[in-house]
């Protein structure tokens, strides 16, 4: 047995950003529905948990820098990313009417799209849907394999230190109150660090699900505009004026969608700018921090960070692969047109061929400052993480 949201038979309707509204819902945060009192308390206990823990894992590591420089890496690396998740938590908070808007457009767009029966659209629209929840929930189970990995890891440690002298060791590295790390309140903090992972993974996942079914949706409303263009281009000998009288309409009308879409890109790329850069600068730093903590570890140390290490690379991959595919996408619009009958026609619908063919050589990306999310850009996140580890062993 599996999640019925894995399955082809589930609803449509509901696939529609289900990693982001699922995993902020866990954390107290509906976008587009209003806030009771228990949700805004229970959202505030999770930023403030999430808050605390990075402040115990700072203070932590910076404790143990001089002492212990594997412990201090040990504490910093979660700590970035913890952080960074408590910058996309708070800006999806501050944000979450634009973003409860963005996605009602997107729903009036998606479903005008399937009004029309079109096998090819349904099977475009399936397609795109199942990949944005099977992808973001895929992050999401690596996620929360990683909070268990750490959690298994610090109950090892304190197995093996049974008949020693007890160390309360929290399942991340932190430092709280000595009283915390003391019985009786020892499980109560146990239990309130661990959280703290599972809210870093909630947050995680439903911002870069947010960003990844994004992109998919509006690479799917670029495809159904190329099927348009397809369309209205059918081969027609000799086309009457009523002909290009209707063609010209459609393809008014598909400027008019292309133009809504660019608008929205435009919307989002506001809106997703900032997280979308904290993400990338801090995930690179991850991803090199984790490879040299697999570097210092030995035996099953490793497996936690090398699990780690494929969760935060998936994440970086998904916002790479949908700027890809929906730039690509974009691009494609000028070749169906090009491709077209279009010299068959008359005057006025040619120079509308012409006009789609020029504005289609600028691809709708997402803008984020210094670059645009894109398969290149992750082959640079690599590059960059293998300068930073090799730098690292120098020094080590």
């Amino acid at each position: 047995m599996y999640p019925r949201f894995l399955s082809r038979n589930y609803p449509l309707a509901k696939h529609l950003f289900f990693v982001t509204r699922y995993s902020f819902g866990l954390l107290g945060l509906r976008f587009g529905k209003e806030q009771s009192w228990l949700h805004l308390l229970w959202l505030a206990f999770n930023f403030v948990n999430l808050a605390h823990c990075c402040q115990a894992e700072f203070v932590f590591g910076w404790s143990h820098l001089r002492t212990s420089p594997v412990d201090a890496m040990d504490a910093f690396c979660p700590l970035a990313c913890s952080f960074t998740t408590l910058f996309k938590l708070g800006w999806m908070w501050w944000r979450r009417q634009e973003v409860a808007d963005l996605m009602d457009r997107i729903r009036l767009l998606i479903g005008e799209q399937e009004k029309r029966e079109d096998s090819r659209r349904k099977v475009a629209q399936r397609s795109y849907y199942l990949m944005v929840t099977r992808c973001g929930m895929l992050v999401f189970t690596l996620g929360s394999i990683t909070t268990g990995a750490f959690v298994l890891r610090s109950l090892w440690e304190m197995w093996v230190r049974r008949h020693q002298e007890f160390k309360f060791d929290m399942p991340f590295r932190m430092l709280f109150h000595d009283f915390a790390h003391r019985m009786p309140w020892f499980p109560v903090f146990y239990l309130y660090s661990t959280w703290s992972g599972q809210v870093t993974v909630y947050a995680f996942a439903g911002t870069d699900g947010f960003f990844f079914g994004f992109t998919l949706y509006m690479a799917f409303l670029l495809q159904a505009l190329r099927y348009d263009i397809q369309d209205a281009f059918k081969p027609t000998r000799d086309p009457s004026v009523r002909q290009s009288k209707i063609c010209c309409q459609r393809l008014a009308d598909i400027v008019d969608r292309h133009n809504e879409i660019e608008k929205i890109v435009k919307e989002f790329s506001g809106i997703m700018a900032a997280p979308t850069f904290v993400h990338f600068v801090s995930a690179s730093l991850v991803i090199a921090t984790s490879v040299i903590d697999i570097l210092l570890y030995s035996g099953y140390n490793i497996i936690r960070y090398v699990v780690y290490t494929f969760t935060v690379s998936s994440a970086i991959f998904l916002y790479c692969y949908g700027g890809t595919e929906m730039s690509t996408e974009s691009l494609s619009l000028g070749e169906a047109a090009y491709s077209s009958a279009w010299y068959t026609w008359d005057r006025e619908t040619r120079r509308r061929v012409f006009l789609i063919i020029l504005r289609a050589q600028r691809p709708i990306t997402v803008r984020v400052p210094f670059f645009a999310p894109s398969l290149p850009v992750f082959t640079s996140v690599i590059k960059f993480t293998g300068s930073i580890v090799a730098l690292a062993k120098t020094i080590l």
